[in-house]
């Protein structure tokens, strides 16, 4: 009250505890700087971080100190939408308005070298500041786990990095995933806790049946990336009207030790209660989405959610065009594509409007083109 800056304080308050000899010795300062959080007032702070708990989890997996992140959600949904919002409308972004948004120079516009942008000549990213809130920079991202590996991968964000994990993003991909109309392309799905394998369509029609919807969402997950922890996957999960939802986790969207494309996976109120690596094993792909399960329990209820994985083929992953991470709403029947979101994490109004939409929908009609 006495800032008139609760939120900042707050986000302090995360740091300190997470960085106590950093932040006791930057109390001194007028102005102090930790990874995570940059150029915060310290007048009268003192006495109200000592007075702030630990807000930290012991479930496993999930963010380092959800209570946090919950208490954080509303600003930095503001800022995360506003920073990925890539079009003057508010629909679903297409395609190539991402591409133009995110290879600027495919569109002759010049390249500012800020996140989510990227270009062939640009240098390489291992920290970068965002988020601008009352004139200040709120975010220190930096990506502490890629610089202890060996090259190309301590170099941090580059070029080739973008294009080996987000090409779909690439100026002049054309789009290959079943589109709405289209019949949705099944395929096998693993057992996140050793049991039988199944396939996607078979499971999705057993949640159907057992919910008695004519629907079902097949939730393609990705724990790390930070705007799918941060507010995405609970906000398109408010949206769903109760139509069941059959969650498979996917390839590592944002590995902390090869792309840690946000800077958020160690670092900033949404870091990672375990750092989650490339997965080279079912094994690793298998902890990863029980940590995932763990984290959407925390607001859809324990033992409610539904989880798979694919294949370490990425075969799913492929045909949906995935990756970081996506939703489809399906007849369950027919495996008739209904709606789905176009890549992440861009534009979420129009995302969220498509799913209500979809979910909401009289059987056997599409709405909104993929």
């Amino acid at each position: 009250r006495q800032l008139n800056r609760p939120i900042l304080v707050i986000a302090s308050a995360y740091f300190h505890h997470g960085l106590p000899n950093e932040m006791h010795a930057a109390m001194h300062d007028p102005v102090h700087e930790v990874p995570g959080l940059l150029l915060v007032p310290n007048e009268h702070m003192h006495g109200l971080l000592h007075g702030l708990p630990m807000l930290k989890s012991s479930a496993p997996g999930g963010m380092a100190s959800p209570c946090m992140a919950k208490m954080m959600q509303p600003m930095m949904r503001y800022m995360m939408n506003g920073l990925m919002k890539v079009t003057d409308h508010n629909e679903d972004a297409s395609y190539k308005e991402v591409s133009d948004f995110m290879v600027p120079s495919s569109v002759n516009k010049p390249f500012l070298d800020k996140p989510g942008t990227f270009d062939m000549n640009m240098e390489p990213r291992t920290t970068e500041t965002a988020m601008g809130m009352m004139g200040m920079k709120v975010m220190k991202m930096s990506r502490v786990e890629m610089l202890k590996q060996e090259a190309p991968h301590c170099k941090g964000i580059t070029w080739e990095k973008f294009a080996e994990h987000r090409g779909y993003a690439l100026p002049g991909y054309e789009p290959k995933h079943p589109k709405a109309g289209e019949i949705a392309p099944d395929g096998k799905i693993l057992s996140i806790n050793g049991g039988e394998p199944s396939t996607l369509l078979t499971e999705a029609r057993k949640m159907a049946k057992a919910a008695g919807s004519d629907k079902v969402i097949l939730c393609f997950d990705a724990i790390t990336c930070p705007f799918f922890r941060a507010y995405a996957a609970e906000d398109l999960y408010k949206v769903a009207n109760k139509v069941p939802q059959l969650h498979v986790y996917l390839r590592e969207a944002e590995p902390c030790d090869v792309f840690d494309a946000g800077g958020m996976h160690c670092v900033t109120p949404l870091k990672m209660k375990r750092h989650i690596p490339w997965h080279k094993t079912e094994a690793d792909r298998a902890q990863a989405a029980k940590d995932t399960q763990t984290f959407l329990e925390s607001f859809e209820g324990k033992g409610k959610v539904n989880m798979w994985m694919d294949t370490m083929d990425d075969a799913l992953e492929a045909a949906y065009e995935a990756r970081p991470w996506r939703w489809y709403v399906i007849e369950a029947e027919s495996g008739k594509v209904i709606a789905c979101t176009n890549l992440a994490p861009f534009n979420m109004a129009g995302k969220l409007d498509k799913i209500k939409k979809a979910c909401m929908t009289p059987k056997g009609t599409a709405v909104a083109p993929a």
